[in-house]
């Protein structure tokens, strides 16, 4: 068994410079991302409809903020859009100096976004020709755990997606497998880890995702176990797939869906964060940083909207009707939540982590956790709703 680095974990979010801050000030998003515990941005470069000449003006002014604020970003090249290797090796070359870099063990962190192989050798045509040592983990859509720590994939170690059509159990058995591949070759492993999946752009783009309540919490919980080199957060800001633990006020976009709220993945994954560096298994709570939140669908998952065009989005059927409920407590506290005109239900959450699912009525959704006469968290949130005049297959969060 090859010999691993014992270098303490990070924490990345995905960032898309195409979605930019309504004010074009990253200040905001670096603070929070501080607040979360994420250690820098993996800043997609790339995307679609790309002007090159004003992506390069992001970037350069997303790196001096980052200097600014003592924050680090690195590079993750999508290729999708990104054809010129010499792009890369210039941007590469040009930030590697800036204090705002990450580097790991020395190296410039260096990563991509793929669908497919791009044309080039990464090895040869891109990082032999960057003037630093760089640390270099691929994006892969596979599912192929030996193939991805194969000496077929360049680099130092692989960088898998989320797989949308996988259920829980099928992505838990692949990080298994991830696990014992880097075990064996001594390569590092970044792990993607995403609050939620949807979208609804054309026939073409129309899926929610297989994986459920289980994508996010269940998910970060397995890979505590399975200990990642490094996980990154998919997104900070891709408003038009729901997977943003960014906030929503700052959506660039006019996808209809993208305008919840999803501030609470932060919350959550900041506790995470805490216990995979410090080689928990499980999740340990400050009193500080105790809170009980909860998530849901505005609208049954099988119900379309009165004027929708589209099908029901792909992996639709694997969606409950539940208001989910994450309690991350220093202390035990009785947890009360009343959905619609439902009864309200109540029980004991234990200290520490705890997720619970509850079938869900129609109305108004409140929350409210005690602990003796203190009152932990007492939220209210949207109304869930019968039919919706376009199908949202999006979560609130609060």
């Amino acid at each position: 068994m090859a010999k691993r680095a014992t270098s303490t974990p990070l924490v990345f979010a995905h960032y898309m410079l195409v979605m930019q801050p309504k004010d074009g000030d990253y200040t905001q998003d670096i603070n929070l991302a501080k607040e979360a515990g994420i250690d820098a941005f993996a800043v997609n470069y790339g995307g679609w409809n790309v002007d090159w000449t004003q992506q390069e003006g992001y970037l350069e002014k997303f790196y001096r903020t980052a200097e600014a604020l003592d924050f680090h970003l690195f590079l993750s090249i999508d290729t999708t859009s990104v054809k010129d290797t010499g792009m890369i090796i210039d941007l590469s070359n040009k930030y590697s100096s800036s204090s705002a870099q990450l580097k790991v063990d020395g190296k410039v962190m260096l990563s991509s976004f793929q669908t497919d192989p791009p044309a080039w050798n990464w090895e040869t045509d891109v990082v032999a020709k960057i003037n630093s040592p760089v640390l270099f983990l691929p994006g892969s859509l596979s599912d192929d755990a030996v193939a991805l720590f194969s000496n077929e994939l360049p680099g130092d170690g692989p960088f898998p997606w989320i797989h949308t059509s996988k259920t829980a159990d099928q992505e838990h058995s692949l990080d298994v497998a991830l696990a014992s591949q880097r075990d064996s070759s001594g390569k590092k492993w970044m792990a993607a880890v995403a609050p939620w999946f949807f979208t609804r752009l054309s026939s073409d783009k129309n899926w929610s995702q297989a994986q459920d309540d289980s994508i996010f919490v269940d998910r970060w919980l397995s890979l505590l176990s399975l200990k990642p080199d490094f996980i990154e957060i998919v997104t900070w800001n891709d408003w038009s797939e729901s997977s943003y633990i960014g906030p929503a006020a700052q959506a660039t976009t006019d996808v209809y869906w993208a305008n919840l709220d999803h501030s609470p993945f932060r919350a959550i994954s900041k506790a995470f964060g805490k216990a995979l560096k410090a080689g928990g298994k499980t999740v340990t709570v400050d009193e500080a940083d105790e809170g009980v939140y909860m998530f849901y669908r505005l609208q049954p998952a099988s119900k379309l909207g009165s004027s929708d065009t589209l099908p029901l989005p792909t992996d639709a059927s694997n969606l409950k009707d539940e208001v989910f409920v994450v309690s991350l407590l220093s202390d035990a506290a009785e947890i009360t939540l009343k959905s619609g005109d439902a009864s309200p239900v109540t029980w004991s959450a234990p200290a520490g982590l705890q997720k619970t699912g509850h079938a869900w009525s129609l109305g108004t959704q409140s929350l409210q956790a005690k602990r003796g006469d203190k009152v932990v968290a007492d939220k209210t949130g949207p109304a869930i709703v019968g039919q919706m005049d376009k199908y949202n297959g999006n979560v609130v969060a609060l």
